[in-house]
């Protein structure tokens, strides 16, 4: 048995490739911690994780385009949507010099200097994954929610089961820990001191999904960034990111907040109007409002509001690998916290060691202009 601790994008593209590739899988949802993805696209690289996203839609027969590469985001300035001051850049490394002195630390990892993506957003198709990855579709899933994990027990170094609050203990051969860094201090049986842990800067997100009334946005291929007014003592500029769907019944927007934030009720309350106000500004008018309507917020029938701490880190290498421990074995770590890029990443490389049928990704893209530029 192999348990997959987490709920994110790392643990559904494991638990993904495992359950498809016949291996018994427990997969333990932890703390739940969990992101819609900010941008609709993904960062394009040599290394690109669409090709990852891809092979996991076909295994679970989830029908998506060929990914393509361009320029999709938009940055609502002086009133109307221009493309991002990077694209603007000679070259690969111009672009992403630009890309840093524009964008807060944790923002830095959700974009690239150019984009893939396919005809429907990224959250579209990770939640058709989701609806896939159930028990009735793979009897050799199980699944466990809203139960924490405890204890890791181990035999001269080999991981052996795991202990769940619930008082079970389940005999594993693996674990896989894709849950927010944060929780590994409290599960007993691991290792003190990990360095990998360190230094990553935990930060907070404030996500809010809106339903609307009247579809807009429908079929747009782009997603949308905003400067948000700074508050007192801010040192950098901070933005507001979302998308629309295909269907353009819903969009999505996510702000990233610090840790001292997410603690506080009266700023997570304040960062939510900043956002429904940046809306109300950056989408006006006939083009985006149906008859009637004089504000975006005005057209929104239903909203839902996530806010999730230590699930983004703004310091630190970005990780592309599946993380072990020395003098352990069948215990890796993987993590969300740079994006669902880097995220993937990590899930392709513990694929093709764990020789999960998944060929070296190579990455087949339409509409590829690059100026000239070297990839990732």
């Amino acid at each position: 048995m192999i348990a997959v601790i987490g709920e994110g994008w790392a643990a559904l593209g494991t638990v993904g490739f495992l359950v498809t590739s016949g291996k018994p899988v427990h997969w333990i949802t932890g703390t739940g911690a969990r992101m819609h993805p900010p941008l609709p696209s993904l960062p394009f690289g040599e290394d690109s994780s669409a090709v990852i996203w891809t092979e996991l839609a076909r295994r679970l027969e989830v029908e998506i385009s060929p990914e393509q590469v361009g320029s999709y985001l938009r940055e609502f300035r002086n009133k109307a949507f221009r493309e991002p001051a990077w694209v603007k850049a000679p070259s690969l490394e111009a672009r992403q010099e630009v890309i840093r002195e524009c964008l807060w630390e944790p923002e830095q990892t959700l974009v690239g200097a150019y984009e893939t993506r396919y005809a429907v957003t990224l959250n579209e198709i990770e939640e058709a994954i989701r609806s896939k990855l159930t028990p009735e579709n793979y009897p050799n899933l199980r699944r466990t929610d809203d139960v924490p994990v405890t204890g890791i027990r181990t035999t001269g170094g080999a991981v052996t089961s795991l202990a769940l609050a619930s008082g079970e203990e389940i005999e594993v051969e693996q674990v896989i820990f894709a849950d927010r860094w944060s929780a590994i201090s409290q599960v007993a049986g691991l290792p003190k001191g990990m360095t990998f842990i360190r230094k990553r800067g935990e930060l907070g997100v404030l996500q809010a999904t809106f339903s609307h009334e009247t579809p807009i946005g429908q079929d747009l291929q782009e997603g949308f960034f905003n400067t948000l007014q700074k508050e007192s003592g801010e040192q950098r500029d901070r933005h507001l990111w979302g998308y629309f769907d295909s269907t353009g019944k819903r969009s999505f927007w996510t702000i990233c907040l610090s840790a001292e934030e997410v603690e506080d009720n009266h700023e997570i309350a304040k960062r939510l109007r900043r956002l429904k106000s940046s809306l109300d500004k950056m989408f006006t008018g006939s083009d985006w409002l149906p008859e009637g309507k004089t504000e975006f917020m005005q057209n929104v029938c239903e909203e839902q509001v996530r806010l999730e701490e230590s699930v983004l880190f703004s310091q630190g290498n970005p990780v592309r690998e599946a993380v072990t421990i020395d003098g352990y074995s069948g215990l890796s770590f993987m993590t969300d916290g740079y994006g669902p890029m880097y995220a993937m990443m990590q899930v392709g490389g513990f694929a093709l060691s764990m020789s999960l049928g998944m060929e070296q990704p190579k990455s087949e893209t339409e509409n590829v202009d690059l100026v000239g530029a070297q990839v990732l």
